[in-house]
């Protein structure tokens, strides 16, 4: 057993908010350790989506240029489609003020672009390696038993962070209990190359009971991603699931544009549902990311929420020195920007992938209140703008979906569905 490791803080898990938030504090001149389970991130088929907010909150964290050297692109179109027909493109820089764009996200790229930022910065990486439960000590420090292949050593620190992930085991070390939203939709994914699809754009088709998404690499290569039904979930199984991932994409765009893609990794598929902690702090510990919350995966905003947690909570650190009240402070200030998101996943499922004359109905309100007011207290602009401060009421649920409108006065009226729109 190697003692004597002593830290300002010790991060569990070197993903995208271990790893952004292990730089922002090294850069501080804190001493951190960065404990990551695996030696080699592997493709997880999730975080391709980094929206425009996302990238604000990446810029002021300095880490905006790690983004092109990761493998991620950016995507300045949106392009959607109906009935496999292109609708006029949106082109971000229209709405956006800071000009910033979606990005294509090479996940496991990006993962190991930001560990090694971490080093670079001055962080202790101790990878391979597994984070046992800690225990506080006399002195005030709290100390980790950190287990890697064929070693063990001992890592005592002012304050440990929890960033281990959506089935996070340090909730565990605050008592804190999972909660996960009803199932409505599920979304599977899967990494491809051969897509006769602009690769500047991202794309959002539509199907019967679901659309499908596709956000391009610098590689060349692409994820595609399906949101469905959870009958999905038992289509894309087997030993046909990736052909049958791929008819379904196709389904949703123009004719001939997936007549040469092949699948170049695994087909998954994740329920469409927030899982989160009931509590995100405890003494001298506190979770960040998807261990404190994570949003529906069929929204995007994954990426998005864990560096906006890092710029708050990194921000707090350095401001003040009673770290436990920076730990109580960022666990009131989360919900500023997760609770938006949470509600936006459960009002806007719905209109994804129900089927029927009543979700078709729902559509087109929905549809007529987007025409009517694009912005909807902040909701129709969320991918650009962020979800900060968002009303999470009855009444800004019903404006949003247009449920506060007039149905007989929308009787014979068309509109476009509006669960092909971001704005």
């Amino acid at each position: 057993m190697n003692h004597g490791d002593a830290f300002d803080v010790a991060i569990v898990g070197g993903g995208v908010a271990g790893s952004a938030l292990a730089i922002a504090l090294a850069r501080a001149n804190m001493d951190v350790a960065l404990i990551e389970r695996e030696a080699r991130f592997r493709d997880r088929v999730r975080g391709d989506s980094l929206f425009p907010w996302g990238v604000v909150e990446a810029t002021r964290l300095g880490l905006a240029g790690l983004l092109p050297v990761s493998g991620a692109r950016p995507l300045p179109i949106w392009q959607r489609y109906e009935d496999r027909a292109p609708l006029p493109p949106y082109d971000w820089g229209w709405d956006v003020p800071t000009g910033n764009v979606v990005w294509g996200v090479d996940h496991p790229g990006l993962q190991e672009a930001l560990l090694e930022e971490a080093r670079n910065a001055g962080a202790r990486v101790i990878r391979p390696a597994k984070a046992m439960r800690p225990e506080h000590l006399s002195s005030g420090l709290i100390e980790l038993q950190v287990h890697g292949h064929d070693s063990a050593r001992s890592c005592r620190a002012r304050l440990v962070v929890g960033a281990d992930g959506k089935d996070s085991g340090a909730r565990r070390w605050i008592g804190a209990h999972t909660i996960e939203d009803p199932v409505h939709h599920v979304l599977a994914g899967c990494l491809v190359e051969g897509i006769d699809l602009d690769p500047d754009a991202a794309h959002v088709g539509q199907y019967d009971g679901g659309m499908a998404l596709l956000f391009h690499h610098a590689s060349g290569r692409a994820r595609a991603y399906v949101v469905g039904q959870p009958e999905v979930a038992e289509r894309v199984r087997g030993s046909r699931a990736r052909e049958t991932f791929l008819e379904i994409c196709s389904g949703a765009f123009p004719e001939g544009a997936f007549a040469g893609t092949e699948a170049v990794g695994p087909a998954a598929v994740f329920p469409g549902s927030d899982v989160y902690a009931d509590r995100i702090a405890g003494e001298g510990i506190v979770l960040i990311g998807d261990a404190a919350a994570a949003n529906d995966p069929a929204q995007g905003q994954g990426l998005s929420l864990a560096l906006r947690d890092v710029r708050e909570f990194s921000e707090l650190l350095i401001a003040v020195d009673d770290w436990q009240e920076a730990i109580t402070t960022f666990s009131q200030r989360r919900p500023l920007w997760y609770e938006p998101l949470r509600a936006y996943a459960l009002w806007r499922g719905p209109l994804v992938s129900d089927v029927g004359s009543a979700a078709d109905l729902a559509r087109c309100r929905a549809a007529e209140a987007a025409e009517l007011d694009p912005f909807r207290d902040g909701y129709g602009a969320l991918h650009a703008l962020g979800p900060e401060g968002l009303p999470v009421t009855e009444r800004a649920r019903r404006h949003f979906l247009g449920e506060d409108l007039d149905v007989a006065a929308m009787t014979g009226s068309s509109f476009p569905h509006i669960e092909a729109t971001v704005r």
